[in-house]
C-alpha cells in the first residue's frame, strides 16, 4: 500500500500535469475526500503553491510557475516500468523499437545496483502471456503517424479471401493476442472496419485527387441499430468464448454452466464472426441474426464439399 509520503509525491506531479477535483484524487488513491484534504493541506504548509478553487468546475492546481525536479522511482514503480517494457518486447513488432532498447537502459541505470537486483527477481516470479508470433507488422509505425495525425492512406491490404486496394482514415492502433490491429474508417466500405497490420502489404499517401467527404461520426461498436448476435453456448463453448477478451464479459452462465450470448456488431463483422464461431463447431448455435447462420452454412457446406471430393 502506498505510504503518505508516497501520495504526496504522487499527488504534487498529478496536480503539476493537470488541475483535479478532490474526488477525482480520492479515487485515483482509493483514500476518502478528508484525507485528500489533509493532503492538500500538508502540501500547502510544505510551501506547495496549492491553488483551490470552489463551486463547480473547481478543485485543485498548482501555480503555472511552479516545476518540481522529476522524483526518483520506487523500486515497486521501476518493477512495474520494468515488466511493462518486458512485456511488450514480447510482440513481434514495436513503434519505436530502437527507443525501446534505450528506455530499458535508462531504467536500469536510475536504480540503485541492489534495487535493480531486486526488482529484476520480481520479474523472474511474474509474467503476462503475450502469444509468441511469426507475423511481422512493417507498417505499424505508418499507421500509427497517421491515425495520430487524422491522414488518410491507401493501403493494399491482404485478407483471408483476398487482396484489395483502399483508402484508410486510422483512427485507433492496439495490440491483442499477440497482434496488431489498425481500427479505421474504410472509404470504399463506407464504415468502420479493424485491419490485422501484419497483413497490410503497403501503405502509400493517396492519389492528389483522392478528396473524401469527412467521414460521419463512426456509430459505436454496439450500437442498437447494428445486428444482434444471440447463441446458445454448450458449458464448453462457454469456457472457449471466455478465453477470448472481446467476447468474454457477454457470455452469460446458465446453472448447468452452459451459457447465452448476445451482442450487437457492424454489418461488416459478420463475416468475421461467422469464421469465429464455426471454429467452435457443435459448441455453439446461433440463434440471430439469420445472415449469419446463413453465412454459417455457406462455411459449412463449403468444408463439405472440400472433403467428398476426396
Amino acid at each position: 500500500q502506498m505510504n503518505r509520503i508516497e501520495r504526496l509525491a504522487a499527488i504534487l506531479l498529478l496536480l503539476q500535469e493537470h488541475p483535479c477535483t478532490s474526488e477525482d484524487i480520492a479515487r485515483r488513491f482509493e483514500v476518502s475526500r478528508r484525507t485528500v484534504l489533509r493532503d492538500v493541506q500538508a502540501l500547502s504548509e510544505m510551501g506547495v503553491p496549492v491553488i483551490a478553487r470552489e463551486g463547480p468546475g473547481g478543485g485543485y492546481s498548482l501555480d503555472p510557475d511552479y516545476h518540481t525536479e522529476p522524483l526518483p522511482l520506487t523500486r515497486n514503480e521501476a518493477f512495474l516500468l520494468l515488466l511493462a517494457v518486458d512485456t511488450l518486447q514480447q510482440l513481434s513488432d514495436l513503434p519505436f523499437k530502437r527507443e525501446m532498447v534505450s528506455l530499458e537502459t535508462k531504467l536500469r541505470a536510475l536504480l540503485p545496483r541492489g534495487e535493480l537486483s531486486t526488482a529484476q527477481g520480481l520479474l523472474a516470479n511474474i509474467g503476462l502471456d503475450v502469444p509468441t508470433r511469426q507475423q511481422r507488422a512493417p507498417f505499424l509505425e505508418v499507421l500509427l503517424q497517421a491515425a495520430q495525425t487524422g491522414r488518410w492512406v491507401r493501403v493494399v491490404y491482404h485478407s483471408a479471401e483476398r487482396t484489395s486496394t483502399q483508402h484508410l482514415l486510422p483512427r485507433q492502433i492496439y495490440a491483442q493476442n499477440g497482434l496488431w490491429y489498425c481500427a479505421a474508417y474504410a472509404h470504399e466500405r463506407g464504415e468502420n472496419r479493424t485491419y490485422r497490420i501484419d497483413r497490410v502489404l503497403a501503405v502509400e499517401p493517396p492519389e492528389v485527387d483522392f478528396l473524401p467527404e469527412p467521414p460521419a461520426e463512426a456509430l459505436p461498436y454496439h450500437h442498437p441499430s447494428h445486428p444482434e448476435i444471440r447463441a446458445r453456448l454448450t458449458p464448453r463453448g462457454a469456457d472457449l468464448v471466455e478465453t477470448d477478451p472481446r467476447l468474454n464479459s457477454q457470455v452469460r452462465r446458465n446453472p448447468d454452466q452452459s451459457g447465452e450470448l448476445a451482442l450487437r456488431c457492424p454489418p461488416g463483422e459478420l463475416d468475421w464472426y461467422a469464421r469465429y464461431f464455426s471454429g467452435l463447431g457443435a459448441e455453439v448455435e446461433i440463434l440471430a441474426p439469420d445472415e449469419l447462420r446463413h453465412k454459417m452454412a455457406q462455411l459449412g457446406q463449403h468444408l463439405l464439399d472440400h472433403y467428398q471430393k476426396r
